[in-house]
């Protein structure tokens, strides 16, 4: 696989985080990959000379007399196009990875782009502020979302913007991002606070976005008596404006710090607060939980893909006032929080680089498959929905469901011939069993859930599955069928993964609260084979056969068709 990385952020320039994104991804996606990266520059300054990072360093070349923002963005794509082409012509690229918006335009008329979205560029403005240049920006951004053949974004909330900015023209993909956690965490038992208790902030001084202001009222709120009973220490890392006029003795002195000081910081830090109104993921939330620190942290942003309160940070509220109130309890009682941020270490220790680069390599393998239209109907936020509403429903009803596709799942391997011979799937809902639970009697056996995200941060969907045509002998559902959206699609990849047989368990009665799509009986199995394979179903059978998960719907695969996307894995 040969994957153009291009970037505006070059690894060098670390403030702000997609420095880093930049220098961690692409040394972990050349363990796998083909990669060459290319950055563009349009800082002021000298251009940076290449590195073990950056493959090519372009400077956009201005000889046409642009006056009017349209005229200059345009010059500067073409710009870099012309640069571009011998490398395009050389290296040929499979996937063309555009890490931010002003990358795109180079590459608009290509193949198999991957854009990925990190901040929605409309999110840091007001109307005060637009101005002509930002409106070209803007409908760059917009142009990169709808035309480019994948969006990735890195949360929920983020999708959510955009599918605002694009009206709904794209289907972004939530991958997860990475951490180096070993940096942020090796030096905390070097660490000996004489019993005083730090509590940090660590980001931009604004207060529009991050809340900077609120944090401030919040700790005045508090007051110098009781920050002397307690033996705490109010620390403000990051850079920016600070307005003279906000009241900071209750403070250390402001601190911009990168590198080995940060770490240090992070190591010190028992309590980060980070009061935000916006972050499209919030990685600081994520480092703080690395460095092993009590995080407090507001809910309904980026950061819900990491934080659930209560298991590994506390919910910060809105006001200064309540703040206040979670601030003073996390003080008072940090001594009673070690299980939390026991939690909050494990969490972040799964947010590897190796994680976000296997996740994005998934998507880059569909992308080369020339498969897009299943990634959209697969991966849209309607699915992301799906999997909170598993997540959030009774534990009770999970593990009832898992029981029942575990007995199932048994009784119908155990029943059927055909299924003792062959390679054979199983795609479960959320029953994942122990490596040998089924070796005894059937080796060459693979399970997948569709609710349980894999180690690298995927869920395996229905409607778009991970494996090549005719992988499988024989392919069996059990409680995968109520999560779908797309049955008509879900039951053509079903199809083209098996060779002999696809067997589809289906809940009948009461519905799960996760579930999407119900059946009842051999009539609707019916009106979805003819919408998906016309008349073609007289060359199978069906029959249906009651097991403890519900019914069995068991059908004989059809006639062999025309192989294809065989490169596909």
């Amino acid at each position: 696989m040969k994957v153009l990385f291009v970037t505006t952020e070059h690894p060098g320039f670390i403030f702000g985080g997609l420095g880093t994104f930049t220098r961690e991804y692409v040394r972990t996606l050349r363990k796998y990959a083909d990669v060459k990266c290319v950055y563009f520059h349009l800082r002021d300054g000298e251009p940076p000379l290449p590195d073990e990072t950056v493959d090519y360093v372009i400077v956009p070349e201005r000889v046409f007399e642009a006056f009017s923002p349209e005229a200059r963005i345009l010059e500067v794509a073409s710009s870099f196009r012309a640069q571009l082409d011998p490398i395009m012509k050389s290296f040929r690229p499979d996937v063309i990875h555009c890490n931010d918006r002003q990358t795109y335009l180079p590459f608009r008329f290509e193949k198999n782009v991957f854009y990925s979205s990190h901040l929605i560029f409309t999110d840091l403005l007001t109307s005060n502020t637009m101005d002509d240049l930002y409106f070209q920006e803007v409908k760059v951004e917009r142009c990169a979302l709808e035309n480019s053949s994948v969006v990735a974004a890195y949360s929920d909330f983020s999708a959510n913007s955009v599918l605002k900015v694009a009206g709904g023209k794209c289907a972004p993909v939530v991958l997860p991002l990475g951490l180096c956690t070993e940096k942020f965490y090796k030096k905390k038992r070097y660490h000996r606070n004489d019993g005083v208790l730090n509590v940090c902030y660590f980001g931009r001084f604004e207060d529009i976005q991050k809340g900077f202001y609120d944090f401030i009222k919040a700790v005045n709120l508090l007051g110098p008596r009781f920050k002397k009973r307690n033996n705490v220490k109010f620390h403000l890392y990051g850079r920016g404006f600070i307005d003279p006029y906000l009241d900071l003795k209750l403070f250390e002195k402001p601190e911009f710090l990168n590198g080995d000081s940060l770490y240090d910081a992070y190591a010190s830090a028992d309590i980060v607060v980070m009061p935000s109104r916006y972050e499209p993921f919030g990685l600081t939330g994520l480092e703080a939980m690395a460095s092993g620190a009590l995080l407090l942290v507001c809910e309904g942003l980026g950061m819900d893909m990491y934080a659930d309160p209560g298991r590994n940070c506390l919910a910060l509220p809105r006001s200064p006032e309540e703040m206040a109130v979670v601030l003073r309890k996390a003080i008072m009682d940090y001594g009673s929080m070690r299980l939390i941020q026991d939690n909050a270490y494990q969490t972040a220790r799964e947010w590897t680089w190796e994680r976000c680069v296997r996740a994005h390599m998934y998507i880059y393998r569909q992308l080369i498959a020339d498969r897009v239209s299943h990634i959209c109907s697969a991966y849209r936020l309607e699915q992301r929905k799906v999997l909170d509403s598993y997540k959030k429903s009774n534990d009770v009803e999970k593990i009832h469901c898992a029981e029942m596709e575990r007995i199932s799942s048994a009784e119908i391997l155990n029943s059927v011939s055909e299924f003792k011979n062959g390679k054979v799937l199983v795609i479960t809902g959320s029953y994942e069993p122990e490596e040998e639970e089924f070796k005894n009697f059937l080796p060459d056996i693979k399970f997948i859930s569709v609710m349980n995200e894999d180690r690298y941060g995927i869920a395996v969907r229905l409607e778009c599955l991970p494996f090549k045509n005719r992988e499988f002998d024989h392919v069996i559902v059990a409680g995968a069928w109520e999560s779908v959206l797309d049955p008509c699609g879900a039951l053509m990849e079903l199809e083209r993964i098996s060779k002999s047989n696809v067997l589809i368990m289906y809940k009948k009665g009461q519905p799960y609260t996760w579930q999407t799509f119900q059946m009842e009986n051999e009539k609707d199995w019916k009106l979805i084979n003819r919408s998906t394979w016309d008349c073609r179903l007289e060359h199978g059978f069906v029959m249906e056969k009651t097991v403890p998960y519900g019914t069995v719907l068991y059908k004989h695969s059809l006639n062999d068709q025309e192989e294809k996307n065989e490169n596909f894995a």
